[in-house]
């Protein structure tokens, strides 16, 4: 975590003082739903096993609660927790009804 915590800040820094530029910069942000370490090998995940031999492992990973995929991807994306985002059970507060596929 701290690894990939300090690549990421080192991107920044870099970006930062790069300047300005008229091309467009992409973060990827993933959410692996579920997935533990032993799930990442060579065999299924190739590419998360070369991420974990090459020393990047979440050790001590804590999830929002509820541990809900959108709930948790929002808390990452914004840094924010659930009530400000109103993201709270894989579903989102509206503030008003919303009727479900098939209900009028």
């Amino acid at each position: 975590m701290r690894r990939l915590l300090a690549a990421a800040a080192a991107l920044c820094a870099m970006t930062a003082a790069a300047g300005a530029r008229a091309e467009p910069h992409n973060v990827i942000l993933f959410v692996a739903d579920g997935m533990r370490p032993g799930m990442a090998t060579p065999a299924n995940a190739p590419a998360m096993a070369g991420v974990l031999a090459g020393g990047v492992r979440f050790a001590n990973s804590h999830s929002l609660f509820p541990t809900f995929t959108t709930a948790n991807a929002s808390g990452m994306a914004t840094g924010h927790l659930l009530g400000d985002t109103g993201d709270f059970s894989n579903t989102i507060y509206t503030g008003f009804p919303v009727p479900g596929a098939g209900r009028a």
